[in-house]
């Protein structure tokens, strides 16, 4: 019997093998990219397609899932389209086989050579024959952790042995960042037999026992920079043999970074080149002191440069990225005054492939929705004195490296005031859509930025934006006076800025110096020596992109004293009030980045602080963003940067309810009990229930959330709850936590009981929709809810339809109330809820997955009551209201305001579960904004538009639009990005 099972197994696993072979080659004939990768163990992307192509390619948010290929645990395969495109000329090609770096693999041929430096006496035969029809040639992404996963003292650990690349295809060309990617050329059948030995056989490990994350088929563009020359500048090359200790491990990637650094330099240098006029300058000694310093060091820092220009000769011109040809776009124009809203969604569908209608991909015939009722409700709109308030403010993050995103990003949490502004990076295919504009407060630029993307910053600037560029060619595209000076890699320098005085800080790699040496712009301290009479007049002008003429005053805020550059500018623009600041110094670099170098890491970690400190005010004074209100809550250890929330770690939270339900669910939660103390372990928390004589976790454990049951909290009052409470399941049980990281972090991941709630007070880690930032203010009424429905149910059968109804309870619980009736809340599409047509006040996220006959809906959500900030709440509406009107309203309070909701979710999904699905499109309609609504269509292959109407959504809530020849689409919420206070509908796909 078990060799028949055996042998069925087999047989079954090979047909899926073969099965998914094919679907490959079906989809590789089409334009489209095939994605294998791996997630976190116990997270779940729903194939998100901006998880499923990697980050750098070039129109990563453009990806849509096409189909799904595997899933297997933790691994996933997909198609993609439109095909994803790469540009490599950053990236460094392969030395001649056989090699150390930036792996260990052998020779082309059968016979590899036993080391880099012996000699084969052996016939030589290729090791891999590729197709001869080269328009049958395949270009893949690897990516892999730079974490060996074999141990030094237990070699035999691995159960696999590594799968070598250069089995597979040609080597082409690598990077590494926080991660090594590589690029190989291969055909058809080396890539089905690549996936079949890794992915479908669960064998992630290649050379050098690293961790494969990612296999995906791409497009290239560019060329790489060749290693050889590359090559010249490493002071070391510290691999000397295949097997390496930890130490030497760590001591290659940093020979690595080094090369891939240069690389970049390269780049950036030959763009540079194609712009401005390098001007020699006298060279400097840097700051640090060197044993070997003597005369000979100008000789060889001019060997230096002369070494980075031949790099730069042998540098290929980036190619721009062709669009894929004979795609439309559908992208809908408001016929209402120009506006926008921040790129930050807020509902999240997945699910595993056994319900792909969870994903962008529309069911074959809804059936029909019901029409639109003629209700009298509000509308959508937008004043332009409200622009600034509909929805927090972004803080965007540009950048051409991983590691200075990172580093930037990093800093701004740390800096900024909480809870005031979204912090997100601007991938570069987003910065061309311009749909980022009106809802940014400061645009951060790091590194490098091509012309076109960097015109479209210098607009944004000068209509009136905030921009900080951190080591940035755009100072060259605001100032075309300023130019190349020197080049310099690593140099520590000494600059002063306001009080803060001879501070030791990395300069850029660039230095920009005003041409002609004359001096154009005026210091602080020259114009505090002027009367007021004599004020300063613009020093530039520059033109936007509509070609009009703008006037800067530009001043110099700060010099580095070793080379006289100044490092710190300021530029205004008069007519809009644009602001620009420009530093040459990296304020954004973490010393931790340069704990290889001791000398440069002690030194950094002394002025890290007073880095801090000028970041911070640089921000607040001259870029009008809040920062925090003490610098002394910052905390530098060990060159970490690490902001001191007081009070900010898990407090004991609260299960309450009837104790019968309590215990029934501890005992359906007691097989995923671990270890002695019985904790229940999630990939994002630990969870621990405490009885009346256990001993809970300490509170500053923040891995471990201690929850008491037989306890009340102080802070939350049970009578106001339960007595406002009407339901028979939803939020009976409840688990109140004053402090968590996320309240979906306690919910994901477990089979609980229908209609648990969690309660949070307060989040830090709150996530919306794709891993975006959530705000959770104290005073924001936070509520995480599971939901257990039937696949057979009438909700069942059209489960992307539960954020729709949960979000008109959210709203109709306010709406049809009798008191608060009056407060204008209502609905926008797909999962908004908005005060007064204008300004988002919560949002929702939804994640679903499929257990047998049975669909697990966790759902988030969050609705401003008692904040307000960052824009308004509920009971500022009623606090407005109660001023206008004789009659009062009492404000609300956080329990009965929950507990309205709970008492409204529930009502609604007992009416669509019972198939009454009329009167639910009825009450929809009636708390939306989009009713007859006018968007334009245009068709990215004739930039035609026409104009389209909204009209409803369909039975499983995807929006639904008619075109003048009476033709109906249909927009999905999980393939689009959208804007509907501008009437802007961008699908993902194009």
């Amino acid at each position: 019997m078990l060799t028949l099972y055996y042998a069925s197994a087999t047989f079954l696993q090979s047909f899926r093998i073969q099965k998914v072979c094919n679907k490959i080659a079906e989809h590789l004939a089409q334009p489209s990219s095939i994605s294998f990768y791996t997630l976190q163990p116990g997270s779940d992307d729903g194939f998100d397609p901006t998880y499923a192509s990697s980050e750098l390619c070039g129109n990563r948010n453009e990806a849509k899932v096409t189909d799904i290929l595997w899933l297997m645990r933790n691994q996933r395969g997909c198609c993609l389209r439109p095909i994803q495109t790469l540009e490599i000329t950053p990236w460094i090609s392969f030395p001649a086989a056989p090699s150390w770096l930036p792996f260990d693999y052998a020779a082309d041929t059968l016979t590899p050579v036993a080391s880099p430096t012996a000699e084969s006496t052996t016939p030589v035969r290729p090791r891999i024959l590729l197709s001869q029809d080269k328009s049958k040639h395949i270009q893949l992404l690897l990516e892999a952790k730079v974490q060996q996963t074999i141990s030094e003292e237990d070699p035999s650990a691995t159960e696999a042995l590594p799968v070598r690349l250069e089995d597979f295809g040609k080597l082409i060309a690598w990077k590494i960042d926080s991660h090594l990617a590589v690029l190989i050329e291969t055909d058809l059948e080396h890539f089905t037999q690549l996936l079949i030995t890794t992915f479908l056989k669960n064998n992630l490990c290649i050379n050098d026992q690293l961790p494969l994350m990612r296999i995906e088929s791409v497009q290239l563009k560019g060329q790489p920079q060749p290693f050889e020359l590359l090559a010249n500048h490493l002071k070391r090359q510290s691999r000397n043999s295949a097997k390496l200790t930890e130490d030497k491990w760590k001591k290659h990637l940093e020979d690595l970074r080094g090369l891939s650094v240069l690389a970049h330099q390269a780049t950036e240098f030959e763009q540079q080149k194609n712009r401005t006029e390098t001007k020699p300058k006298e060279t400097k000694p840097d700051l640090l002191a060197h044993e070997d310093q003597n005369q000979t060091q100008t000789e060889e820092n001019i060997e230096s440069q002369d070494k980075c220009t031949d790099v730069v000769k042998a540098a290929k011109t980036v190619q721009s990225i062709s669009p894929v040809g004979g795609q439309e776009k559908l992208v809908f124009k408001s016929l209402t005054p120009k506006s926008s809203e921040s790129a930050v969604p807020l509902i999240e569908v997945s699910a595993n492939a056994a319900a792909k209608s969870f994903l962008s991909f529309k069911p074959q015939s809804p059936p029909a929705a019901a029409p639109i009722a003629t209700y009298s409700r509000s509308t959508l709109k937008r004043q332009k004195q409200s622009l600034r308030k509909s929805k927090p403010l972004n803080i965007l993050v540009y950048s051409d490296s991983t590691t200075g995103r990172e580093s930037t990003l990093n800093t701004l949490q740390q800096l900024l005031e909480r809870n005031v502004y979204t912090i997100y990076p601007l991938l570069q295919q987003q910065a061309y859509q311009k749909h980022w504009l009106d809802q940014t407060a400061l645009l951060v630029v790091c590194g490098s930025v091509t012309p076109a993307i960097g015109q479209i910053f210098v607009d944004y600037f000068l209509q009136g934006g905030k921009v900080l560029s951190l080591c940035s060619d755009i100072l060259h595209i605001v100032l075309p006076n300023y130019r190349t000076a020197e080049v310099r890699e690593h140099e520590l320098v000494q600059f002063s800025y306001d009080k803060w005085q001879r501070v030791k800080m990395m300069h850029h790699i660039f230095c920009y110096q005003p041409s002609p040496v004359k001096k154009h712009f005026s210091t602080d301290s020259e114009e505090s020596s002027k009367s007021s009479s004599n004020s300063r007049k613009p020093s530039t002008e520059l033109k936007d992109l509509s070609g009009y003429e703008h006037r800067l005053d530009v001043q110099v805020l700060g010099f580095e004293e070793t080379w006289n550059t100044p490092s710190l500018l300021l530029a205004n623009s008069l007519q809009s009030g644009g602001t620009a600041v420009f530093s040459q110094v990296h304020l954004e670099t973490n010393p931790i980045e340069f704990e290889s170098d001791e000398l440069k890491f002690e030194i950094l970690k002394q002025s890290d602080r007073t880095r801090l400190e000028i970041f911070a005010d640089i921000l607040q004074k001259h870029l009008d963003v809040q920062v925090a209100k003490a610098v002394s809550e910052l905390d530098i250890k060990s060159g970490n940067q690490l902001r001191n929330y007081r009070g900010e770690i898990y407090q004991r939270a609260f299960f309450l309810g009837r104790h019968e339900s309590k215990f029934e669910l501890l005992e359906k939660l007691r097989l995923r009990c671990s270890g002695a103390d019985n904790v229940i372990a999630t990939p994002k928390l630990a969870l621990k229930f405490c009885g009346k004589d256990e001993t809970a976790p300490m509170p500053n454990n923040t891995n471990v959330l201690p929850i008491l049951i037989h306890s009340c909290p102080d802070d939350f009052s049970t009578v106001d709850y339960f007595d406002h409470l009407t339901t028979e399941h939803i939020g009976r049980l409840v688990i109140y936590a004053p402090i968590i990281s996320s309240s979906m972090h306690v919910i994901n991941n477990l089979e609980l009981i229908h209609g648990l709630a969690v309660l949070p007070l307060r989040q830090t880690a709150g996530v919306g929709r794709s891993q975006n930032q959530w705000l959770s203010p104290l005073g924001c009424a936070m509520f995480s809810l599971q939901l257990h429905l039937s696949m057979d149910s009438s909700l069942g059968s059209r489960l992307p339809l539960i954020q729709h109804v949960i979000g008109a309870a959210v709203v109709n619980s306010l709406r049809s109330h009798k008191l608060y009736r009056v407060l204008d809340v209502a609905l926008k599409w797909p999962n908004d809820v908005y005060a007064n047509g204008d300004t988002k006040i919560g949002g929702l996220i939804v994640n679903t997955t499929l257990l047998g006959s049975q669909a697990i809906v966790n759902i988030g959500c969050g609705i401003n009551l008692n904040n307000s900030n960052p824009t308004v709440c509920i009971n500022d509406m009623i606090k407005e209201f109660n001023e206008r009107s004789v009659e009062k309203l009492p404000l609300l309070k956080y329990e009965e305001f929950i507990a309205l909701i709970f008492n409204e979710i529930e009502r609604l999904l007992a009416d669509v579960q019972n198939g009454d699905f009329e009167s639910f499109y009825t009450l929809y309609y009636s708390l939306w904004l989009h009713s007859d609504q006018i968007v334009k269509i245009c068709l990215i292959t004739n930039e035609k538009e026409i104009e389209a109407q909204i009209i409803g959504i369909d039975a499983f809530g995807f929006l639904r639009v008619k075109l003048p020849n009476g033709k109906e689409e249909t927009v999905q919420p999980d393939g689009n990005s959208f804007d509907m206070l501008k009437g802007l509908i961008v699908p993902k796909y194009k």
